[in-house]
């Protein structure tokens, strides 16, 4: 029997990088956002907040992070998956946590979910694609 088990996760450092890149990239395509960055069981470790974002985003933002990390797939999927579901739907939505909102993407690591980011403060497609941009920036500098 094994008594303990090893699992991997993002260390402070690496979420404030990604949580720093999501703030660059939001601002490079003209939105304020507020960024969270998640551990892989969804407790925050970075927030980042913009003072222009709507107060109620930053709320959204770690929803989406917990998500993608619980889950480990991209918020944006969601609608897919309870479209064709009506009770996945209904027992999600009794979680106050969980977001089905475009914007959350886990961060994997050799096929390993280690955390998420999660981005609020647009329309849900303009938060995937800041999230995923500065996933795949991220990334690229490891």
């Amino acid at each position: 029997m094994t008594i303990f088990q090893t699992q991997r996760s993002l260390s402070l450092a690496a979420a404030t990088r990604l949580a720093q890149l999501g703030q660059q990239c939001a601002d490079e395509m003209g939105f304020a956002m507020n960024v969270v960055v998640v551990d892989r069981g969804g407790t925050p470790l970075v927030i980042m907040r913009n003072p222009d974002a709507p107060d109620a985003s930053l709320e959204f933002a770690q929803r989406k992070a917990y998500t993608a990390a619980s889950y480990g797939w991209p918020t944006i999927h969601w609608n897919e998956i309870v479209d064709e579901r009506p009770l996945v739907m209904q027992g999600l939505s009794q979680n106050p946590q969980v977001c089905l909102i475009a914007g959350g993407i886990p961060v994997q690591w050799e096929g390993e979910t280690i955390g998420a980011v999660g981005v609020a403060g647009a329309k849900a497609p303009e938060d995937h694609a800041v999230a995923q941009a500065a996933l795949e920036r991220f990334l690229a500098e490891l």
